[in-house]
């Protein structure tokens, strides 16, 4: 089930964030993980596929992003937006907690925070409301350019 959670939150992003009345149209797509390398090739397979206008790809931090991966997703035109270290340490810091540095210490805490599952899709309207998030995209510059790009900007 690797990338559900970020799917998840990306779309209740994207039905908070997209009007289609603008003219704009997202897909958000699941690479199901496997790290940068998979990740930015799937992108990559996908824009040339669907020529989509602009690319945009939310990775872990935990995992070090090789040169050659920055490269191909800059030569294809995909801009990848990190999560320090983890989707779940984004989520601590829009809800106003300091993440931990590793991956498993911002999940045991977001989960103590919550108490929901964050595998339901529903489980992020309550806790990540568009005054929250409009609110904290002014101090996490990796949110703002996420809500940015659903925005269509």
């Amino acid at each position: 089930m690797k990338g559900t959670l970020r799917l998840f939150f990306l779309t209740h992003l994207r039905d908070l964030y997209c009007s289609r009345r603008e003219g704009v149209s997202v897909s958000v797509r699941n690479a199901h993980g496997k790290g940068p390398e998979h990740v930015i090739g799937y992108a990559v397979k996908l824009s040339q596929r669907f020529c989509y206008d602009a690319c945009v790809v939310l990775l872990d931090t935990d995992i070090e992003w090789a040169d050659r991966v920055t490269k191909s997703a800059r030569k294809s035109g995909i801009e990848m937006v990190g999560s320090m270290p983890c989707l779940e340490g984004l989520l601590l810091a829009i809800l106003g907690h300091r993440p931990p540095e590793r991956c498993l210490q911002c999940k045991k805490q977001i989960e103590k925070l919550l108490d929901l599952d964050l595998m339901e899709r529903q489980s992020y309207a309550g806790s990540f409301s568009r005054p929250v998030l409009d609110l904290s995209r002014k101090g996490i510059a990796e949110l703002d350019r996420l809500l940015r790009c659903f925005e269509g900007c």
